[in-house]
């Protein structure tokens, strides 16, 4: 099942080249029209996001971890947390998983 529209499963159609991450940490490249493969760590099934994708503030965390906002700021956020206004100057920012 996925939980974003930014998340996708091993065996969807990668529609848009580049850097995935999946859920074990590992990064791979694919090209638009590969499958999402196993975890290259574990062999099994996961779920993949692209390297480069940001959050706004306000929008859900689909994947736990650690984040950083456009300025430099860090954040450890858990899953269905809200991601939040930047730390240091508190206003809206975009935020990238670390």
């Amino acid at each position: 099942m996925k939980t974003s529209v930014d998340m996708h499963q091993t065996n969807d159609k990668v529609d848009e080249a580049g850097s995935y991450v999946c859920t074990s940490g590992e990064t791979v490249q694919l090209s638009k029209g590969d499958t999402f493969p196993m975890c290259p760590i574990t062999g099994t099934e996961t779920t993949w996001r692209h390297a480069n994708h940001q959050h706004k503030t306000g929008e859900r965390v689909t994947e736990a971890g650690h984040y950083e906002d456009t300025d430099g700021q860090h954040i450890e956020l858990s899953m269905n947390d809200t991601f939040p206004a930047c730390p240091k100057t508190g206003e809206s920012t975009f935020w990238q998983h670390v």
